[in-house]
C-alpha cells in the first residue's frame, strides 16, 4: 500500500514537472523560430544579389529586409520626385523597421513575456506540492517539489534572457543591413541615393 502511494506521488510530481518543462519550452521553440527567421531578414545583401534584381525569388520564405528597402526606396524615389530626398530616405528606413517590429520583435517580446509568469506559476505549484508534502512527509515527495519550483523557475528566466539578448541582437543586425543596402544601392547605381544619404541615416 505504502509503495503504492509513493508511486502515485512520484508519478503525479514527473507528471507535472513534464508540464511544466514543456510550457517553458514551447514559447521558447516558437521565440527562438521566429529570431533565426529574423536572422535572415537582416542578413546583408551581396553585390551580385543586387545586381541581379529586387524582386523576390519564387519559393523564398523569408525576404532580406534589405532588398525591402531598395524596392521601397526606389519606387518611392521615382514617384515623389519633388520631395525632398532626405525625408523620403528617412520615411523608406521608417517604413522597414516598422515592418521588423510588426513580423518580428512584437512576437519575439510577446514569447519572452510569457516565459518569466510560467516560472512563477512552477514555483508556486511546486511549493504546493511542497508543503503537501510536509503534511504526508513524504520526501521523495518533497524532493520533487523543490526540484519543480527550481527548475521552471530556472529555464524560465535563462529563456527569457536568450530571447531578449537576441532581440538586441537582431535590431543592430538590422540597422546594419539598411546602411550596407544603401551604400550597395549607390555604388551600384540601382537607385538614385544622395550623396548625404548614408548620414542622414545613421543620424
Amino acid at each position: 500500500m505504502l509503495e503504492t502511494l509513493l508511486s502515485a506521488d512520484l508519478a503525479l510530481t514527473v507528471g507535472v514537472s513534464a508540464a511544466s518543462l514543456a510550457a517553458v519550452c514551447i514559447p521558447l521553440y516558437r521565440g527562438l523560430r521566429i529570431c533565426f527567421q529574423g536572422m535572415t531578414a537582416t542578413r546583408k545583401l551581396k553585390s551580385h544579389e543586387l545586381k541581379r534584381g529586387l524582386q523576390r525569388p519564387p519559393g523564398e520564405r523569408v525576404e532580406p529586409l534589405a532588398r525591402v528597402l531598395l524596392r521601397v526606396l526606389r519606387k518611392s524615389l521615382r514617384e515623389n520626385q519633388g520631395h525632398p530626398q532626405e525625408f523620403i530616405l528617412d520615411a523608406t528606413r521608417q517604413y522597414v523597421v516598422n515592418e521588423y517590429e510588426s513580423h518580428y520583435s512584437q512576437f519575439i517580446s510577446m514569447y519572452a513575456g510569457i516565459l518569466p509568469p510560467i516560472g512563477f506559476i512552477g514555483t508556486t505549484g511546486g511549493l504546493l506540492i511542497l508543503f503537501l508534502s510536509k503534511h504526508l512527509a513524504n520526501a521523495a515527495l518533497e524532493l520533487s517539489a523543490l526540484a519543480l519550483a527550481l527548475v521552471s523557475s530556472i529555464f524560465a528566466l535563462m529563456g527569457y534572457a536568450l530571447l531578449e539578448g537576441l532581440k538586441i541582437r537582431l535590431y543592430g543586425r538590422l540597422l546594419a543591413c539598411l546602411d550596407d543596402a544603401l551604400w550597395q544601392a549607390r555604388a551600384s547605381k540601382e537607385t538614385e541615393v544622395p550623396a548625404g544619404a548614408e548620414a542622414t541615416a545613421s543620424a
